[in-house]
């Protein structure tokens, strides 16, 4: 069974985030997969540098549409998704250099708790900025889809 399964209490309301916010949590799902069957350190890293990639390319995403919408918290939204990008950079690079110093399960336990804290607490009130301003948030994510044809869109 899979670590985190997506409901609709996840949704945000705008298809493309709901979409990253999927992806997300079936790369931690696959992490959790991953571990649990005792894999080779070269997949776990693997799908931890994967989880990097799609987080900087979703964060680029989600930041532009705030931005689109006149999301008045936006800096310190923007604010946190530094400090985590901070985080699983420290978490892989540490898996790199000593994948023993890793305690996986705690690992999985810290993203699995700040993805949905972070989507039920932190993206739920962006929510009605980017619903009354749909049309300005298609158009960014559009935009925004277009320039990132070629980095990562499809990671």
């Amino acid at each position: 069974m899979a670590m985190i399964q997506w409901t609709q209490e996840l949704s945000v309301g705008v298809e493309s985030i709901d979409t990253d916010h999927k992806l997300l949590i079936s790369m931690l799902n696959q992490l959790d997969d991953a571990i649990t069957a005792s894999e080779a350190e070269d997949v776990v890293s693997s799908v931890l540098n994967a989880l990097l990639d799609y987080t900087d390319y979703h964060f680029r995403r989600e930041e532009t549409l705030m931005l689109a919408c006149g999301y008045p918290d936006a800096e310190a939204h923007m604010h946190t998704h530094e400090m985590l990008r901070a985080q699983v950079v420290g978490i892989r690079d540490r898996f790199l250099r000593n994948p023993e110093s890793i305690r996986e399960r705690e690992v999985l336990a810290f993203l699995k708790n700040w993805l949905t804290t972070h989507i039920m607490g932190r993206d739920k009130l962006y929510e009605p900025f980017m619903a009354s301003r749909a049309d300005d948030v298609e158009a960014a994510d559009s935009a925004f889809e277009h320039s990132a044809d070629g980095e990562g869109a499809s990671a």
